[in-house]
């Protein structure tokens, strides 16, 4: 369970603990996007969970760069904002860093109020992206959700490393649920319908395909079973291929296997999304 360190900001903390099994060494490699590359430089790490804030720019962008791959935005804009709303978002970092070290953000995993964004054009630019990805049948709805609804809509990030250990990002949907409904009391920024969910996905190799599958053409499918869970009260999915990436699902993988990378969108109905918080916590601490 996750509680926030507060020396780096004036945000309350969460009533969670996180338990020991959770800050305990982990070996992480150095790569966030989840490639296929096998050889990274691999560390022990022991985490600790934040409030976002200025300090964690560089490497909230950077964990960002990787999960809107494809889409026309202003990452950097995008990052400050998510850290200058901070009541519901956590950064995982890195304990006992010494003065002087590097100190990356290996996730953040943050929920924001479109309304919360200052700069219209700026945010109608990632609309507009989006609205480009999307399947010709989904266009209005989702440009409603977009622009008519947009106060009603928040943008779900639960971005970080590859092989983050999974009980931490179950953690962080425990927190982001808790810090939402705590917030909902407080600001009506945050009383919203819709979450809009990015998460990464992939396509399998050709082998492992089935004839059939082969014939109905490609089908993605998520990288994590956190998103497995939402796309099944997901009122909207759509999906882009990312060139030249390739990815493996969030399990034990062959080292020679080849996926290709795409990015995916999910509309959850925000009282479907609390109601699978739980789910999604079971199946993440038990795989």
């Amino acid at each position: 369970m996750i509680t926030h360190n507060n020396e780096s900001s004036t945000s309350s903390s969460s009533d969670e603990e996180m338990t020991s099994s959770e800050t305990e060494a982990a070996q992480m490699d150095s790569n966030p996007s989840g490639g296929g590359e096998h050889d990274a430089e691999m560390t022990q790490i022991e985490f600790e969970a934040y409030p976002p804030a200025d300090e964690d720019w560089a490497g909230v962008r950077a964990l960002l760069d990787s999960w809107f791959q494809g889409l026309c935005l202003d990452v950097g804009h995008f990052s400050q904002t998510l850290i200058d709303n901070y009541k519901v978002g956590t950064v995982i970092k890195g304990a006992d860093i010494e003065d002087g070290e590097d100190d990356p953000v290996f996730a953040v995993a943050s929920l924001l109020p479109l309304s919360l964004f200052k700069d219209s054009k700026k945010l109608g630019q990632l609309s507009t992206s989006l609205l480009s990805k999307c399947e010709p049948d989904d266009v209005d709805d989702i440009n409603k959700i977009l622009t008519t609804d947009a106060s009603n809509s928040a943008f779900l990030i639960n971005a970080k490393f590859s092989n983050l250990p999974l009980q931490i990002s179950a953690q962080l949907y425990k927190a982001l649920k808790m810090e939402l409904i705590t917030e909902r009391k407080e600001n009506s920024a945050y009383n919203i319908k819709n979450v809009i969910v990015f998460g990464k996905s992939y396509v399998e190799p050709e082998k492992h395909k089935s004839k059939k599958t082969k014939l109905s053409g490609p089908s993605v499918q998520y990288q994590s079973s956190d998103l497995d869970i939402l796309s099944e009260v997901a009122t909207h999915t759509f999906s882009w291929k990312i060139p030249d990436e390739t990815l493996a699902p969030v399990t034990t993988v062959p080292s020679d296997e080849v996926w290709q990378g795409y990015r995916s969108v999910l509309v959850v109905p925000v009282n479907l999304f609390l109601n699978c918080v739980d789910k999604i916590v079971d199946v993440l601490c038990s795989d």
